[in-house]
């Protein structure tokens, strides 16, 4: 129960003239003929830890449970850590190091070594996978970037290789590792425009809306990403039982670490909702739930992108995708 205003008021000042009276002389200080009392060790060892354990409120620091809920400017650390990646990405260098174990699980496949089957990644292909991705093209700084707490969305324009003069668009997540820094947890390259869906009141709205675009980037892409390289990022944003769902994995895919079968995942991808989107829309129409419109030469078409709360910081993946009735 919180205590009312008034009463508050009145133990302060209670405390206060009991203070005082305590360092006047001759109050509270006990007889020259009783000094036992003062100098009792078994009252001093019971008061002193439950002093120190409970009622310091040094030990209470509510600063650092505010960013874990609201939206601010990035860490210096974070912003270096991408601009460096994004450098070493578009020239081909980028490592596994920069990314974080979720994300390596996801791109560093097929798994070819009895060494790799065991640790249940390869990091020579998430390497590999990362070359492919970025190489040739250049990364431009943040258009919108936002933190809060130990994640960071990060949205950009990227340029060269086979995109248009007008180029194309780059996302990218980071999670902080309290031992290992800042890690790229989601990355997505693509061909196709964002027209709306950006805004966002809270930190949970923010990253909600950052999983869709994203997610949906990578479904419409038509170049910015080849269709080797697709899948993989495709499947970082989907859980696991629409994986299965969309690419139902075979044996070969099995035996090379994959849960879903990369080649029937793209095909779904273009087949089902994405193929031949020029430019999109997202709009936020319930509890978890986004409305999409896909520009196509036939007309729009509009599909349902219903999210769940992921494990990692700032992490929302794709539960399930309708097409829209009517």
């Amino acid at each position: 129960m919180t205590s009312s205003p008034t009463f508050r008021a009145l133990s302060a000042a209670l405390l206060t003239a009991a203070l005082a009276l305590a360092v006047l002389p001759g109050c509270g200080k006990p007889p020259a003929t009783q000094p036992e009392k003062k100098d009792d060790p078994k009252t001093e060892k019971k008061d002193d830890p439950k002093t120190e354990k409970k009622d310091d409120p040094k030990k209470v620091d509510p600063v650092s449970v505010e960013p874990k809920s609201s939206l601010g400017e990035v860490e210096p650390s974070a912003d270096q850590m991408v601009m460096t990646f994004l450098k070493e990405l578009g020239e081909g260098s980028a490592k596994a190091d920069a990314l974080s174990s979720n994300f390596l699980k996801s791109v560093g496949k097929p798994l070819e070594t009895d060494p790799e089957k065991a640790a249940g990644v390869s990091r020579d292909n998430a390497t590999r996978w990362l070359k492919r991705v970025g190489e040739g093209y250049t990364f431009s700084p943040a258009l919108y970037r936002q933190q809060a707490g130990d994640a960071v969305y990060w949205r950009g324009q990227v340029n060269g290789r086979q995109l248009p003069a007008a180029g194309g668009a780059y996302s990218l997540r980071l999670v902080k590792d309290k031992d290992a820094g800042w890690k790229v947890d989601a990355l997505a390259l693509t061909s196709v425009e964002i027209k709306a869906g950006f805004a966002a009141a809270t930190a949970d709205d923010a990253f909600q809306m950052f999983a869709v675009t994203s997610f949906v980037e990578v479904l419409a892409d038509a170049g910015a990403m080849t269709d080797e390289m697709r899948p993989p990022a495709l499947a970082r944003a989907l859980t696991p039982e629409v994986r299965k769902a969309w690419a139902v994995p075979g044996k070969q895919d099995q035996d090379q670490g994959y849960d879903y079968s990369p080649a029937l995942l793209r095909l779904a991808a273009i087949n089902k909702y994405g193929g031949g989107t020029k430019e999109f829309t997202a709009a936020k129409t319930g509890d978890l739930t986004f409305s999409v419109v896909l520009t196509k030469p036939a007309g729009p078409k509009t599909i349902v992108v219903k999210l769940v709360k992921g494990i990692a910081p700032g992490e929302w993946l794709v539960s399930e995708v309708s097409e829209a009735k009517g």
